[in-house]
């Protein structure tokens, strides 16, 4: 298993927040999914935080991190009420799993929300592609200068659907920073969710950008 990514940007992957749970919440949740995890969790020093996937009806995202440790220690699972429960485990294997088995719903508005889920759980062995819509999506290592940041706002394009093959791939055209740098892309996503990067540009190099790693 890769080393944690930071939690900086779970907040941002879908248009409305994740809801924390309290101390009893997440006893119980850690009890369903903790055998399933190769780190231990308790509720008195675990943060819990879910969202419903729309994109896999009647599953839930979980994200449980213990901040007592440093760097945090944090583990993601997708599970139902069934009791089924796949570990996202930073590659593309659970979640190719889930697209199968859930199986995967891929609608206008579910589409931008699993290309975000893709590329937040998914990392290369150099690391993290991390989409962005705006400027201030960027975690900051060092808080550029305001004309630096304008510049940088002007080349960064949302999120958004280019077109649609007609094997019913969809393509989105899309901005990320991998490591330090900004990038320009198309994603296409097949009806299965298999996902691929074409056409990357690179726009803008040495952002000081927080650590992919441990969010410092």
């Amino acid at each position: 298993i890769a080393q944690n990514p930071p939690l900086l940007y779970i907040e941002r992957m879908f248009k409305d927040a994740f809801t924390k749970l309290d101390q009893k919440q997440s006893a119980e949740l850690i009890e369903k999914l903790g055998p399933h995890f190769d780190a231990p969790f308790d509720a008195a020093r675990t943060s819990v935080m879910i969202h419903d996937v729309a994109f896999y009806p009647g599953y839930t995202l979980a994200e449980l991190s213990r901040h007592d440790q440093n760097p945090p220690v944090m583990r993601a699972a997708v599970y139902n009420e069934a009791g089924e429960v796949e570990v996202l485990n930073w590659t593309n294997e659970p979640i190719y799993r889930l697209n199968k088995n859930a199986p995967l719903t891929l609608t206008p508005d579910s589409a931008p929300d699993y290309i975000r889920f893709f590329f937040h759980y998914v990392r290369g062995s150099h690391g993290r592609f991390t989409v962005i819509d705006s400027v201030d999506d960027i975690d900051w290592r060092e808080e550029p200068a305001a004309a630096g940041r304008k510049a940088l706002g002007r080349m960064i394009e949302p999120l958004r659907l280019k077109s649609r093959e007609k094997d019913g791939t969809r393509i989105f055209t899309l901005c990320f920073i991998f490591k330090d740098s900004l990038f320009s892309a198309e994603a296409h996503i097949s009806p299965d969710g298999q996902v691929a990067l074409h056409n990357e540009e690179l726009l803008v190099e040495d952002i000081p950008v927080a650590d992919d790693v441990f969010g410092q």
